[in-house]
């Protein structure tokens, strides 16, 4: 890869962390799959120079779609599908071999003639974008992402078998199953991100006003504190009073009590952690890294508390009285993992009864927008 590509690769990596890694094992995978088909080395280097293009119409893709956590809408989709044609008219008139943009122009067309930006089908398909569709995907299956979990090699494996003739070329298809069932999951190296800058935008996505994480990482969380089969204590906690406070002194004076219980749930259970890293290992998924409380704002005025250990009961009736001391009442529920629940229906349930809301249907209601 030339410098001058390398920069783009890098300038894309900084806008989006996730691009840069889905890229470069993409590559790895496609140049796998080409030595098994038996491609030349000069194929193989068109095919790994269109391969580490092939996103870079990204750049030009707005921040509120390109970094959106959750699932893109189908009108942030439309928008998304733009980078095809944006990357390549952004290096069209570089100094760049045609089968290396066949690769970044033709890569998101599927077999059966329902992909794009064009609907060509089968062999109207250029055999190297044909090739990266299905290492790209392959990446795509295998990467967890905050709205979906990552398929294991073998799950994935089988996908792109049932997909042979759809999405994939059904003769490379075998011999792509081949080539990857021969190694593992890829781990970047030389990771160039700047972590502080990543906490920062995360934060902008997960932290709430009150200082709280938002619920969307609730979820997660919790099933990551499951998976872990460690013991973990889990609080929940609701202002009754917050619409007559808000209805008699204003919004600003209920956004100060949340803000105030938020706040008193750090200091008497937390100890004030940092909150930006703790966003960055949920969403890396290093649960098991979490040693601390976590607070977490899963409703308009209920909050939640996660905790590898069991805070002293007198800790939570702490904040509950100094609430009370302000005349905003606190009610509370502990539970504790495995006594109490054993799965997120269970807590679910709780929730459901202790908050007199379905957070099941609010959640996949979230999670769908």
């Amino acid at each position: 890869m030339s410098f001058s590509f390398e920069f783009f690769v890098r300038l894309l990596g900084l806008r989006d962390a996730y691009t840069r890694g889905h890229t470069e094992r993409g590559v790895f995978y496609a140049l796998e799959i080409g030595k098994a088909l038996g491609l030349t080395e000069r194929e193989l280097k068109f095919l790994e120079l269109g391969g580490y293009i092939h996103d870079i119409g990204k750049i030009a893709i707005p921040d509120v779609v390109l970094l959106k956590p959750g699932k893109l809408t189908p009108e942030e989709y439309e928008v998304m599908k733009l980078h095809v044609e944006l990357g390549y008219e952004m290096v069209k008139d570089l100094d760049i071999p045609p089968e290396s943009l066949d690769v970044l122009l033709y890569h998101q067309e599927k077999y059966d003639g329902s992909g794009y930006p064009f609907g060509l089908k089968g062999n109207d398909i250029p055999l190297l974008a044909r090739i990266y569709t299905i290492a790209d995907s392959f990446e795509a299956m295998t990467a967890r992402r905050i709205y979906k979990k990552a398929k294991s090699w073998d799950k994935a494996l089988q996908e792109l078998v049932e997909l042979k003739g759809k999405q994939f070329d059904p003769d490379i298809v075998d011999y792509a199953v081949k080539a990857l069932s021969r190694i593992s999951y890829i781990p970047l190296e030389n990771d160039f991100f700047p972590e502080k800058l990543e906490k920062i935008r995360w934060s902008f996505y997960y932290l709430d006003f009150t200082g709280a994480i938002k619920g969307d990482l609730f979820l997660p969380a919790l099933e990551g504190f499951i998976a872990r089969g460690e013991p973990f204590c889990l609080t929940f906690f609701d202002i009754e009073n917050l619409f007559e406070i808000n209805k008699r002194y204003g919004w600003e004076e209920g956004n100060r009590v949340l803000k105030k219980l938020v706040e008193l749930i750090n200091v008497q259970c937390c100890g004030m952690l940092d909150v930006k890293e703790i966003i960055m290992k949920l969403m890396r998924t290093d649960v098991k890294e979490i040693l601390q409380p976590v607070v977490f704002r899963v409703g308009g005025d209920e909050i939640a508390v996660i905790a590898p250990y069991i805070p002293p009961v007198e800790k939570v009736l702490g904040v509950v009285n100094a609430m009370k001391e302000e005349e905003v009442n606190v009610k509370f529920v502990q539970m504790r993992y495995p006594e109490n629940f054993r799965s997120v229906s269970e807590v679910l349930e709780v929730m459901r009864n202790f908050f007199k809301r379905n957070f099941l249907k609010e959640i996949r209601k979230a999670q769908e927008a």
